[in-house]
């Protein structure tokens, strides 16, 4: 390995070979040859291999004030026919393999051949967005809920209370780090980002918003006496009781409740309490689509929110009961101080959401 260069040094006058020559250094190995030096004398001067000056000296009458003489360009190893081929076989398959693509379309060139003309075609290699899975069916009705929302106004949209339930691992939501380094220090354990691969405590919580306004982050409890001792109809109605029926006392007639079709929200015992209580739910609301519901975007800002503000709890590994009522206490506390325009932005960004979806004809998008 050459030496490296002290960061802002002076750079050495030594030239790296395979380099061109300028018209000034062509002008002096020729005027050197002119007076009779010889081919040593001129590369050990000018610090460039005897066989460049020698060259340069033959090529001398060819040039034009010293430029380079115009090159041949370099035979392709591949025919159009192979560039067409490959291009139509990456849009038929775009998640096969670089090795499949040569394979399948039986060309014979480097893979670094293959991604030179995937690019020139502005096409690169790109890891795929995760999103859930998405049937005709379910895009089909996708679709037909975003065309009979087409055209509602921040107004109408800011009468839906947005809700929706989110496990909260204790200390996810980190920001992605940058660091100042040289390529040999890639995998100094100061540089890279670290991130802790075992189960951490998890706390299930529900929140909801409408207009500029927001309920409490309610931290919901198990069901013990289900058959996994999960979250079940019980535990939704709890927060039901809690937050939905005094909210929608204190709201004016015209507001709408969405929730998703989660297991526990299409339980019958909780269709029933929306029926007693007279609250209207957004109708029809189309399965596996969590970029339609804008609150799906305040779980990272709260995630990133308890991090920011509470480090040693994040940082924190005990199983402690205390340890479990501190990390619920942060999260109450950093959702309350979520910002009053990011909520807005979200239900701004609902007509968005509707014309993005209908452009996709119901599958996924960007949300």
């Amino acid at each position: 390995m050459p030496p490296q260069r002290t960061p802002l040094g002076v750079i050495s006058g030594n030239r790296f070979k395979g380099c061109e020559l300028s018209p000034y250094i062509r002008g002096q190995i020729t005027g050197a040859r002119l007076i009779g030096r010889s081919f040593s004398t001129i590369a050990k001067a000018l610090k460039v291999d005897r066989s460049t000056v020698r060259y340069t000296t033959l090529q001398a009458p060819q040039r034009v004030d010293g430029q380079s003489i115009p090159r041949k360009p370099r035979q392709k190893s591949y025919t159009e026919h192979d560039v067409r081929s490959v291009l139509r076989y990456v849009r038929l398959h775009p998640k096969h393999t670089y090795a499949q693509v040569l394979n399948d379309c039986g060309v014979n060139f480097k893979v670094s051949t293959l991604k030179r003309i995937l690019k020139e075609a502005g096409i690169t290699n790109w890891r795929a967005k995760r999103r859930p899975l998405l049937t005709e069916a379910i895009a089909a009705k996708r679709l037909a809920w975003c065309l009979s929302h087409r055209g509602w106004t921040a107004e109408e949209w800011g009468l839906i209370v947005w809700s929706d339930e989110c496990s909260v691992e204790r200390g996810r939501g980190k920001a992605q780090e940058w660091v100042f380094r040289t390529p040999a220090q890639k995998w100094d354990k100061n540089i890279v980002q670290t991130y802790d691969s075992g189960r951490n405590m998890k706390v299930m919580v529900w929140g909801a918003f409408w207009d500029t306004r927001r309920s409490n982050l309610y931290i919901m409890d198990r069901d013990f006496e289900s058959a996994k001792h999960g979250y079940s109809a019980r535990s939704y109605l709890e927060v039901l009781e809690a937050e939905v029926r005094p909210m929608f006392a204190d709201l004016d007639p015209g507001y709408l409740f969405m929730q998703d079709n989660a297991p526990i929200h299409c339980a019958n015992t909780v269709k029933q309490w929306f029926i007693d209580l007279r609250i209207q739910i957004v109708e029809r609301w189309p399965p596996y689509s969590p970029d339609l519901n804008p609150i799906e975007h305040i779980w990272w800002h709260l995630k990133r929110r308890v991090v920011d503000m509470f480090p040693e709890v994040a940082a924190s590994k005990s199983k402690s009961e205390y340890s479990r009522q501190r990390l619920e206490s942060c999260l109450q506390a950093a959702w309350d101080t979520l910002d009053d325009s990011l909520f807005q932005a979200l239900i701004e960004s609902m007509p968005s959401r509707i014309e993005a979806c209908i452009a996709a004809q119901g599958w996924h998008t960007k949300y």
